[in-house]
């Protein structure tokens, strides 16, 4: 029954039997001789094919309604396979690209740490002095004429250093160069004053490492004992990798000499920060040193 019930013709069709009865029965019957009983049967067919074809507008609406119910969930369902894909595309793709930026990123680091292995990169050097007998001799250098300054160079980063130069400005020294020159003014200024100035160069200095935790050491050179209890020396390198600068600061104390050390450079954050080294019994401690780049100030954070 259920199935009976739920069949229905197209749409229209109950319609098009009442309009066949309404011209046909005319045609084979005379309307005037029609009973009671036959009006009634004919009023109740007509009703009964107008409830039909109403019945079957509903149930062809909600037909249609279902299968378009059933339309949108399969496109949906389309669209979330399509969506899905998109996004599995989507994910694979940037997954490749952060493989390849990482790779990139591999690469470009690889070639920038070795242009650092060959330039210098952040290293830096500098020049320390110690103090030697007249009887000692370091690598054929000597003073027999008194005590005297070992003068060595030392390495501070993880790059190497290629063609180290150091200029020594010796202030006291070109005064008295000047001094000189004042008295015999024929002669070239310039050289008089460069004088003054003591050259250092060194070819290669390995980087620090396990194996050297405090960098390479490497003698460069005597100097002579200062006349008076202090002295300052400023010293101007060069290398491959850049410019910095070293002022040091000689001093006796308790009747020994020590030193405290100041670099300022090669890179910007280093000459916002400079290395300090100073001996732990020195006076002021690294509050001198520090004097020394008193104009070096930290960049202002804006709010």
């Amino acid at each position: 029954m259920e199935t009976i019930w739920a069949w229905h013709p197209p749409v229209g069709v109950w319609i098009g039997i009442l309009g066949f009865l309404g011209v046909i029965v005319p045609l084979i019957r005379d309307l005037s001789k029609i009973g009671r009983r036959e009006k009634a049967v004919r009023t109740f067919v007509v009703f009964a094919l107008l409830l039909l074809e109403i019945k079957s507008v509903y149930q062809d609406r909600n037909e249609h309604d279902l299968e378009q119910a059933a339309t949108r969930v399969k496109e949906e369902k389309h669209f979330e396979t399509i969506a899905e894909g998109i996004k599995a595309a989507i994910r694979e793709s940037d997954s490749n690209f952060q493989l390849t930026m990482n790779r990139s990123d591999r690469i470009t680091s690889g070639v920038s740490d070795a242009i650092r292995v060959q330039t210098g990169g952040d290293s830096f050097a500098y020049i320390t002095f110690t103090l030697e007998p007249a009887i000692v001799r370091f690598n054929g250098l000597g003073n027999p004429s008194g005590p005297w300054f070992l003068v060595s160079i030392t390495s501070h980063g993880k790059y190497p250093l290629r063609e180290v130069h150091a200029t020594l400005i010796d202030d006291e020294r070109r005064m008295t160069a000047m001094e000189e020159y004042n008295e015999h003014p024929d002669g070239d200024w310039m050289k008089a004053i460069q004088s003054g100035d003591t050259q250092y160069q060194y070819p290669y200095l390995r980087p620090q490492s396990p194996e050297a935790p405090g960098g390479d050491v490497e003698t460069i050179g005597a100097y002579p004992l200062p006349k008076g209890m202090t002295k300052r020396l400023t010293i101007a390198f060069s290398s491959l990798n850049g410019y910095w600068d070293e002022t040091v600061h000689l001093g006796l104390v308790n009747g020994m000499w020590r030193q405290c050390l100041s670099v300022m450079g090669p890179t910007v954050k280093q000459a916002r920060k400079p290395f300090i080294n100073c001996d732990s019994d020195w006076p002021e401690g690294k509050a001198l040193a520090e004097k020394d780049w008193a104009r070096v100030k930290p960049p202002v954070q804006q709010q």
